[in-house]
């Protein structure tokens, strides 16, 4: 019977908390007593007493870039297109010895050795990218070999065009602020290559990575989780489907529609939403462009972060207007004019205009540009400054973006506690979120804005980098263009590790499993001298093209002939085609005996005659191989006519000269013996085509200067082709049997009679002198003798 009430008990309060906890949802959703749904009201915020934050921030920027203004001269574009246009400086370069994994590594290893930090203080790691080198494989996983015996690390990879960081950022934040926190760091990392087809986007390339660690008690601290507002929505503005090619496929007005929809989304939202926090701590603040000191934005380039930060002007107007509307009497009204606009507002013709039709309003960019300017100076120049000077860094911009404001202002002693920051990270698709770091000076004393400003010397590492020619830009995307679609195994080939500051990450190689190794230079390994070329001969070669093309080593598709009535097939099968010439050489006749010369490409085009008579040994020798000529008739019968009198024998041929492999390509004579003439042809075509697409250099017979370097022998093919059956050594080898057994056998009389024979025919007179038929009669009778 007790038993039976105690359950009882249990039931009635099991129904008594469903009931509670449907009115709290019924509360939370400011459901009215009509069913109707109201708009939630927001919890009063308060400060986070956790402080969780960013403690420590380290960047990895590549050590060669491309001067904006050089590259308009270069791409023959009007002066200022790129510097103003864009408003960017440079653009930092990468090669296909480097990828999304080496960045990473490079920048969470110095973010481990600047800061002291035990890898078994890290208990969770996430990475944001969406340069993907595997499809299944995490970079996250890559970093382990960071970590030695910890492997009690949370986290993943996260992937979205720019805004995977922020999205990780936001995951460690919860990670660090939760209940389930253990007590250890998180370290955030975005790393990312932006490159672009050759094209207007071609100039937003970039690349960069960033590592955060985060923990509690931060120096710059995400105080109030809630001061935070997300955008997402739906939209195929830039996004990469075809897997075969690293470049995206963009639409480029588009994209900064969607920026402009997913920020103005953000801050209006994110203004009301600290204006009622405001009022529920009583102190009625109002939120608008010039309440925070500082801004941190999403930068694909410099531009449209200046023309963004000026539409927030024209937000903040829109949102005063509609506020006035509704508080203001009928009285009121009447003192505006009939449209309820305040005349002498400079965006009164913009008030009430959907923003969609402000968006390429250039009249009103002038004026938001005139009311902006002073703020984006002292707000955004800072954050902006590493941006303008590396280009697009997709998810790790908007963490570069903080990185140079801490570098900037946090050098000059301006970044002070009490001091806010509003960061805005935007990602096509499209997520974007704002929310809002405070600066405070922590309890502990590990980590400071002034030690991160001093560990990271942003702005010297900038001034270290090596400036190239423009169209290094090329020859790099050219190799890393390669390197995507060239199947394994691989070796990249730019550019050489001696260029790359000390302490980073490249690339060894991917193997025939299509498993990646990496290696570090050395921290204090000495850099190459600047000014040489960084690219191999064959990029060199390929970078001379009108188009980028895609020089692969992969499989071939080959077409049946059932699929070659399939344009779209055929179409395929070209695009897969997976080979770039870049070396040829031709083997001519009638050049003089020589038959590899400078010319020969030359003689073909002009149409140079390299057929040459046949000379009457020549004739004899053809004369001797039993030749039988097929002559069809009209009717398709064949007659078969043999050639016996030298008056049947072809008069004029292609003849083929003599190629001497040991003389002049350094090949072993004993090497070069085993081989018919054919085979000889062939081997020097090759080193020719090779010498053509500078691979080697062939400048003499040293063996030396006909080898190929090893790193270029897996992705290097020659095809040769001749008009000549390789079967010369085949007939040799039968005369010689053919001969050793009727030479044997045969008289002396009928030899020497052949002989006599053979001179009469090469006789243009059909006569032999008196000396020589002297000669041939001693012969004859010693032989008659001797049988």
């Amino acid at each position: 019977m007790k038993e039976e009430v105690k359950m009882s008990a249990l039931a009635v309060g099991a129904v008594a908390g469903a009931l509670a906890s449907s009115a709290a949802r019924r509360l939370s959703r400011s459901e009215s007593t009509d069913g109707s749904m109201k708009p939630p009201t927001p919890p009063e915020s308060s400060p986070n007493k956790k402080n969780v934050g960013i403690l420590a921030i380290e960047t990895y920027i590549p050590s060669t870039f491309v001067s904006q203004a050089k590259l308009e001269e270069h791409s023959g574009v009007s002066a200022g297109r790129y510097t103003i246009g864009l408003g960017q400086d440079g653009l930092g370069v990468c090669g296909d010895c480097e990828d999304v994994n080496s960045l990473a590594l490079t920048v969470v290893h110095s973010l481990l050795e600047k800061y002291a930090i035990d890898p078994s203080e890290i208990g969770r790691l996430e990475v944001g990218t969406e340069t993907l080198v595997d499809k299944s494989k995490s970079t996250k996983t890559v970093l382990m070999d960071l970590f030695g015996d910890n492997t009690d690390i949370e986290g993943a990879t996260v992937v979205n065009a720019c805004y995977g960081g922020t999205a990780a950022l936001l995951n460690a934040f919860t990670w660090v602020e939760s209940d389930g926190w253990d007590g250890r760091y998180a370290i955030v990392v975005a790393a990312d290559i932006a490159a672009y087809a050759r094209g207007p986007a071609r100039p937003t390339c970039g690349a960069g990575a960033v590592a955060v660690l985060i923990g509690r008690d931060a120096p710059i601290a995400f105080s109030d989780p809630r001061e935070k507002t997300t955008h997402a929505a739906n939209v195929w503005d830039f996004f990469k489907p075809d897997h075969t090619v690293e470049y995206p496929t963009v639409d480029g007005a588009l994209s900064q529609v969607c920026y402009y929809r997913a920020l103005e989304d953000c801050y209006s939202r994110f203004a009301d939403k600290l204006e009622r926090f405001s009022k529920a701590g009583k102190t009625g603040e109002c939120f608008d462009a010039d309440s925070p000191d500082y801004f941190v934005f999403h930068a694909p380039y410099n531009k449209l972060v200046q023309k963004s930060h000026a539409r927030l002007y024209l937000i903040d107007a829109k949102r005063r207007y509609a506020k006035k509307l509704k508080n203001e009497s009928e009285e009121e009204k009447k003192s505006v004019d009939q449209d309820g606009v305040d005349t002498e507002n400079p965006l009164a013709e913009w008030l009430t205009k959907p923003n969609e039709e402000t968006y390429s309003d250039r009249t009103l960019d002038g004026v938001l540009k005139k009311l902006a300017a002073p703020s984006f100076k002292t707000r955004l120049a800072d954050s902006n400054s590493a941006s303008k000077a590396i280009g697009n860094t997709y998810t790790a911009s908007v963490f570069l973006g903080l990185a140079s404001l801490i570098d900037k202002a946090g050098g000059r002693g301006d970044l002070t506690p009490g001091k806010n920051l509003v960061v805005f990270s935007y990602g096509s698709g499209a997520l974007a979120s704002m929310y809002r770091l405070h600066v405070r000076v922590p309890s502990q004393t590990r980590f400071s804005v002034q030690k991160m400003a001093e560990s990271l010397s942003l702005t010297q590492r900038l001034e270290s980098r090596e400036e190239i020619h423009p169209s290094e830009l090329d020859n790099a995307l050219e190799t890393r263009a390669r390197m995507h679609r060239a199947g394994a195994p691989y070796s990249p080939v730019y550019p050489n590790v001696g260029r790359l500051f000390p302490g980073t990450y490249y690339l060894n190689g991917i193997d025939s499993k299509w498993t990646r190794t990496y290696s570090r230079v050395p921290l204090d390994a000495k850099m190459e001298k600047h000014g040489t070329s960084l690219a191999p001969p064959i990029v060199l070669r390929l970078s001379k093209r009108d188009t980028v093309s895609i020089p692969v080593t992969g499989k071939l598709e080959v077409l049946t002939s059932a699929a070659e009535g399939s344009s779209d097939k055929l179409t395929e099968a070209r695009r897969r085609v997976a080979c770039v010439i870049t070396g040829v050489s031709a083997g001519l006749p009638g050049g003089g005996g020589r038959v590899f010369g400078p010319e020969n490409l030359t003689r073909l085009v002009t149409g140079d005659q390299c057929i040459t008579p046949v000379n009457g040994s020549l004739k004899m020798a053809m004369l001797d191989k039993n030749v039988v000529q097929l002559k069809k008739k009209p009717d398709g019968t064949v007659d078969r006519a043999p050639v016996d009198t030298e008056a049947q024998v072809v008069k004029l041929a292609a003849q083929i000269g003599t190629v001497d492999l040991t003389s002049s390509y350094g090949v072993p004579r004993g090497l070069a013996e085993t081989m018919d003439v054919a085979s000889q042809v062939a081997v020097a075509a090759g080193m020719e085509a090779l010498k053509s697409a500078g691979l080697v250099s062939g400048k003499t017979n040293n063996p030396n200067d006909w080898k190929l370097d090893e790193r270029y022998r897996d992705s290097t093919g020659v095809v040769y082709a001749s008009s000549f059956p390789a079967m010369d050594a085949a007939v040799g080898e039968v005369m010689k049997y053919l001969q050793s057994k009727t030479v044997g056998a045969a008289d002396s009389v009928r030899l020497i009679s052949a002989l006599r024979n053979r001179l009469l025919r090469a006789s243009h007179e059909r006569t032999l002198s008196d000396e020589d038929e002297a000669s041939f009669a001693r012969l004859l009778a010693r032989a008659r003798e001797a049988d």
